[in-house]
C-alpha cells in the first residue's frame, strides 16, 4: 500500500476516534480483558514470481486471540495466526504457500449502541511462510518477515460478557522477497469472545 493511502486510512481511524473520546461509558470497565477463538477463509489474488506460477487460491484460517479493553474507544490484542494453505495446479506442477504468525493490533472502537460496535485495527503481522513447488522435482523453500496489517470488523455483545465478532483483516506485503513488492492475504472470520473481569 502506498505511503499517502496508508496516511489516509490512519488519519481517518484516528479522526473517528476522537470523535468518540467522550462519549459515554460503556460496561467494558468491568471487563478489561478477554480472549476468543475466530474460524474463516483466506484468500489470495497475487502473482508469484519466483518460479512463474500463480497464487489464486483460498483456504480456511483459523486465530486465537486476547487483548484488554483499556478504554471504551481502545483496546489492544494480541493473536496467533494460522492462514491456511495457498496452492495453485499448472499441469503437473502444484504449488503451495502455508503462512503463519502473531499479530499485533490497536483497535479503536466506535459504539453504536449499547450491545453493537464497530472497530478499526491496524498493527503489525511477525509471519512466517513455507512453500513447495512439487513437479518432476520437490522444491521447498521459506520466509518470515514483519509488516503491517488493518482490518475492520463488528461485534454484538450479549450477557455483558459473551460477544459475537465478524472481521476483515489484511496483511500487507507478505514475503517481499518472494515476490517482487510482496503478496497479501485477505482474511474474513467470525469469531466468538469472552470478556474476563
Amino acid at each position: 500500500m502506498k505511503a499517502k493511502n496508508l496516511t489516509s486510512i490512519i488519519g481517518g481511524c484516528l479522526l473517528l476516534l476522537a470523535a468518540q473520546v467522550h462519549a459515554h461509558s460503556g460496561h467494558y470497565d468491568h471487563y478489561p480483558f478477554y480472549g476468543g477463538f475466530a474460524l474463516g477463509f483466506s484468500g489470495s489474488d497475487e502473482d508469484c514470481d519466483y518460479y512463474g506460477y500463480n497464487c489464486d487460491g483460498d483456504d480456511t484460517a483459523f486465530k486465537f486471540y486476547g487483548g484488554k479493553r483499556f478504554h471504551e474507544n481502545l483496546a489492544f490484542e494480541i493473536s496467533y495466526q494460522d492462514l491456511g494453505k495457498l496452492d495453485d495446479e499448472q499441469g503437473p506442477v502444484t504449488t503451495t504457500a502455508e503462512s503463519s504468525g502473531l499479530n499485533f493490533s490497536l483497535h479503536g472502537i466506535i459504539p453504536i449502541s449499547e450491545f453493537w460496535y464497530f472497530y478499526g485495527k491496524a498493527g503489525f503481522m511477525a509471519w512466517e511462510t513455507d512453500y513447495t513447488r512439487v513437479g518432476t522435482s520437490t522444491t521447498r523453500t521459506d520466509d518470515d518477515g514483519t509488516d503491517f496489517t488493518f482490518g475492520a470488523g463488528v461485534s454484538f455483545t450479549f450477557n455483558e460478557k459473551y460477544e459475537f465478532r465478524a472481521e476483515f483483516e489484511r496483511l500487507n506485503e507478505l514475503d517481499d522477497n518472494f515476490t517482487p513488492g510482496g503478496a497479501y492475504i485477505t482474511v474474513f472470520s467470525f469469531g466468538g469472545t469472552i470478556n474476563f473481569e
